[in-house]
């Protein structure tokens, strides 16, 4: 046998032995830790329909959502249930604000307070029960009350904050524009805060 096929079967091998990993592990999930993947899936699909731009969403205005947009962002979200510990759900989460960008910038969609309010409150959730699923294992029993706790705070923290959210989008939508370099000097400054703050808690952990 030449080393090429050597290669191939050593990572068919390694292939069918990863999926049938996947494959026992998702047997043997429990009804807690797969309802709270459940709500990350759900969440994240959310999030990427919310922030897709109309034009590809509704085709022509068709009443119903395009197949074909559906298709690419299941995979996606299913992808945030199955693997809540990896950096895979921070890239999907980059990757919807990406896709909002696109939307708005891109192909003009009107940034209503509604949606963006939805579209903050499906980020929240896809972080929130990612992260609740991340120190969860998968096969464990978790008692009802410890689920009950963690739904309460992330239903009252949408509850306040997505409200005063959409309240500001809508007060500052209706504020008069005026021409001034101080709002990108100052959102700017806002933006390299933010991540010079992230890259000194990198660099800590």
């Amino acid at each position: 046998m030449t080393p090429i096929l050597s290669d191939f079967r050593s990572l068919g091998t390694g292939l069918r032995e990863r999926v049938s990993d996947l494959a026992a592990r998702v047997r043997r999930t429990a009804p807690g830790p797969a309802a709270v993947r459940a709500v990350a899936a759900l969440a994240a699909f959310a999030g990427l329909a919310l922030a897709a731009p109309i034009e590809l969403l509704f085709p022509g205005g068709s009443a119903g959502p395009t197949l074909r947009l559906l298709v690419a962002i299941v995979p996606v979200s299913l992808a945030v249930g199955l693997f809540p510990r990896t950096r895979l759900v921070g890239l999907v989460l980059v990757l919807t604000v990406g896709v909002w960008l696109l939307a708005t910038v891109g192909y003009g969609d009107a940034a209503g307070a509604l949606r963006v309010g939805a579209l903050a409150g499906a980020l929240y959730l896809t972080h929130s029960a990612a992260a609740m699923a991340a120190v969860l294992p998968y096969d464990c029993s978790v008692p009802p009350r410890i689920l009950g706790r963690w739904a309460i705070r992330v239903a009252v923290t949408l509850a306040i904050c997505v409200p005063v959210g959409v309240v500001g989008t809508l007060i500052a939508t209706g504020l008069p524009t005026v021409r001034s370099v101080v709002g990108p000097i100052v959102g700017s400054a806002v933006a390299a805060a933010l991540v010079g703050l992230l890259a000194w808690l990198l660099r800590r952990r």
